[in-house]
C-alpha cells in the first residue's frame, strides 16, 4: 500500500474549550476524529492535554490517521499520534492500534498499544461517551504511557463534506442496571400473580361446629 504524503491541517474549534475535530485527508482516504477529552500521559507522571495543541492531521491508505502535534513540552518534541484502521470485504471496519512517537531530548521514543472499537458497518461512524484508556508500551520495553479519550467519535470510511455519518454507540440502549430492574420487576409481577391465584383458590368450610352438633372430625393419617 502506498502512503499518502498529502497533509491537511484541519482542526475545527467548536467554540468550546478543549473540543476539537481532526480531519486527515489523503489521496485515497479521509478520516475524522472528534474528542472532548484527549490526554496523553507519559511515565505515569507527565500529562499533556492534546486538545490544547495545534495539530496537523494526515491520512494514509489502509487507512490510518496520523496527528502531528509538534513540540508539546521541553522533553516531548515532534509528538505524533496515529490510529490504524482495518476494513473487511463485507463492508465493516474497526480500529486496531494506536502509536505515539516523540523525542525526549535524547532519543526517539515509539509507544504502541491496542485501540479496539466495535466492528461496525462502513456506513456508520463510531461514537462513545465512556472513557477509553489505551495503554502504551515501547519496544524494547522501558517506556510507558497511555492515551485517554472521552466523549469521542471516529470515522474511517465514507467521509463526505467533513461530516460524520450516523453513529454506532458504544453504550447499549438498555444498560445492565436497567436490565436488572426489568428482571426484578418481572419476578415481582410473577410472584404477585401467583399470590393472587392462590388467594382466590382458598375455599371456606361448608360446615360449622355448634353446641348441639357433633364435633367435627377431620381425618388425618398417622
Amino acid at each position: 500500500m502506498l502512503k499518502s504524503t498529502l497533509p491537511l491541517l484541519l482542526v475545527f474549534s467548536l467554540g468550546l474549550c478543549g473540543v476539537v475535530i481532526y480531519e486527515g485527508k489523503g489521496d485515497e482516504c479521509d478520516t475524522l476524529l472528534y474528542a472532548e477529552t484527549f490526554i496523553l500521559t507519559l511515565g505515569g507522571v507527565q500529562t499533556i492535554d492534546l486538545t490544547n495543541l495545534t495539530a496537523t492531521a494526515t491520512c494514509s491508505s489502509g487507512p490510518s490517521m496520523e496527528i502531528s502535534f509538534g513540540d508539546a513540552a521541553d522533553n516531548v518534541t515532534s509528538l505524533k499520534v496515529s490510529v490504524g484502521f482495518s476494513g473487511t470485504d463485507t463492508g465493516y471496519w474497526s480500529s486496531d492500534i494506536m502509536n505515539v512517537t516523540y523525542n525526549d531530548g535524547t532519543d526517539d521514543i515509539s509507544l504502541s498499544g491496542k485501540f479496539k472499537t466495535h466492528l461496525i458497518s462502513k456506513s456508520f461512524s463510531f461514537a462513545c461517551s465512556l472513557p477509553s484508556v489505551t495503554t502504551l508500551n515501547s519496544e524494547p520495553a522501558g517506556k510507558k504511557g497511555k492515551v485517554t479519550l472521552n466523549m469521542y467519535q471516529l470515522q474511517a470510511f465514507n467521509v463526505a463534506d467533513s461530516k460524520f455519518l450516523d453513529s454506532y454507540q458504544c453504550v447499549n440502549y438498555i444498560s445492565k442496571g436497567a436490565w436488572m430492574g426489568i428482571f426484578g420487576g418481572v419476578v415481582m409481577i410473577v410472584v404477585l400473580i401467583l399470590s393472587i391465584m392462590m388467594l382466590f383458590s382458598t375455599s371456606t368450610p361448608d360446615r360449622f361446629e355448634t353446641s348441639k352438633s357433633k364435633c367435627l372430625i377431620i381425618p388425618h393419617e398417622h
